[in-house]
Formats: C-alpha cells, sequence, structure tokens
C-alpha cells in the first residue's frame, strides 16, 4: 500500500508541474474550464473538511479544534499579511512585486507540503477518505501550479523560473508526504500527530476553498458555474 501512496503522491506533484506548464500552451484560452474546476475543487475540500477531517480529528483529540483554526491562520498569514495581492488563475499582475512572488511562492509551498502530509494522513485512516482527499488535492494541483507561474514568469520574465516555480510546488508535496511516512515508520502515526496532521489539513483546505476558490468563482458571470461547486459537494 505504501508504494501505491508514493504513486498518488507523486503524480500529485506532477500536476503542479503540469500548471505551470499551463500558462504557455497558448496566449489566449478560456478560463471557463478552471472556473469550473475551481468551483468543483471548493466543493470537495470544503465538504471533505466539515465531513470528513474536522469530525475525524475532534473523535481522536478534543483539542482539535485549536489546530484547525492554526491550519487556517498558517495560509491567511502568509497569502494575506505576506503576499496581498496573491490570487489564483491566469491573470496580469503589472503591479506585482518581487517580495509578493515571493511571498505567494512561500504561501504555496506551505501548502503543497500539506498537501503530501495530507494524502497519507488520510490513507492511514482507511483507503475510501484516501482516495477523496486525493481527488481533492489533484483537482486543484493544476491551478495551483497555473497560478505560481504566472505570479514569476510576470515578474521575472522568465518561463524556466515560472515552471521551476511550479516544480517546488511538487517538490514540497512530496516532501510533505514523506514526512508523514517517515512518522508512520518512527511512531506509526499516534494518535495526536494524526489528529494534529487532520486539523492543519482541514483548517487549510477551508481557507483555500472559501477565501481563495470561490471569491473567483463568485466573481464570475458565468452562473452556471456555481452549480459545478454544488457538484464537488455531491
Amino acid at each position: 500500500m505504501e508504494r501505491e501512496i508514493i504513486f498518488y503522491v507523486i503524480t500529485a506533484a506532477l500536476a503542479n508541474v503540469l500548471g505551470g506548464f499551463v500558462i504557455f500552451l497558448k496566449k489566449n484560452w478560456s478560463r471557463r474550464s478552471l472556473y469550473a474546476l475551481m468551483a468543483l475543487s471548493s466543493g470537495l475540500l470544503f465538504s471533505i473538511a466539515i465531513m470528513d477531517l474536522v469530525p475525524e480529528a475532534l473523535e481522536i483529540m478534543e483539542s482539535s479544534s485549536i489546530y484547525i483554526i492554526l491550519g487556517f491562520g498558517i495560509i491567511f498569514l502568509f497569502q494575506q499579511l505576506v503576499a496581498p495581492h496573491f490570487h489564483f488563475g491566469e491573470e496580469t499582475h503589472q503591479s506585482q512585486t518581487h517580495t509578493t512572488m515571493y511571498g505567494a511562492l512561500i504561501g504555496m509551498i506551505i501548502h503543497t507540503f500539506f498537501d503530501g502530509l495530507s494524502i497519507v494522513a488520510s490513507f492511514a485512516i482507511n483507503s475510501g477518505l484516501g482516495f477523496v482527499v486525493l481527488i481533492a488535492v489533484l483537482l486543484h494541483k493544476i491551478p495551483d501550479g497555473l497560478t505560481i507561474s504566472s505570479i514569476v514568469f510576470t515578474s521575472l520574465k522568465s518561463k524556466k523560473k515560472a515552471i521551476g516555480a511550479a516544480g517546488l510546488l511538487g517538490l514540497s508535496t512530496i516532501v510533505g508526504a514523506t514526512a508523514a511516512l517517515f512518522l508512520t515508520e518512527l511512531v506509526s502515526l499516534q494518535s495526536s500527530i494524526l489528529a494534529i496532521s487532520l486539523s492543519l489539513t482541514a483548517g487549510i483546505f477551508l481557507y483555500i476553498a472559501l477565501t481563495d476558490l470561490l471569491p473567483v468563482v463568485n466573481a464570475t458571470e458565468d452562473r452556471p458555474i456555481i452549480l459545478f461547486f454544488f457538484g464537488g459537494i455531491f
């Protein structure tokens, strides 16, 4: 099973890199599919956090709620305070500073680290939850890569560095999964460690769904797109 999980994590990491290449496929391409993907992913992340991760973490450890808030706050700190102009999707960042670029990159690296950790932690509970979390992670991996590559390319005007930044997100995913696997071997994912991992992941998932993804979906005038949000929940 461990080999299968490693394969899933590598697939998720490669999705980040694929997202980094998307921005260079053509100059003008429809963003409707990206909006639909964001809506679907937000519904998945929201429902997984509320219906699976939070109840499981609280059942294991009653104090898990503080780590849910901490996970939410970590991403808020880096994406809103350090990188106030961070956005999902292909955008023109004419006023993007190097500080904002690096802040966005740091925030995304932290986020993708917990992507890898959450995949392993979820499979440690059961395969069903593991696959659901894996799908949710995969759905926002391409937008993640697309986002950081667009920010880096606009700031540095370098395709190699833009794709390299997307590659860093993939690498961070693998590092997060490796850390979780190491903890599994070291302490068999003791209940407290598992609860903290699930709680941090839940907080991060809630932040991404409610603060990053849904506002973009709300901003589009393509109303049928919102149906994908409910499809994600379903």
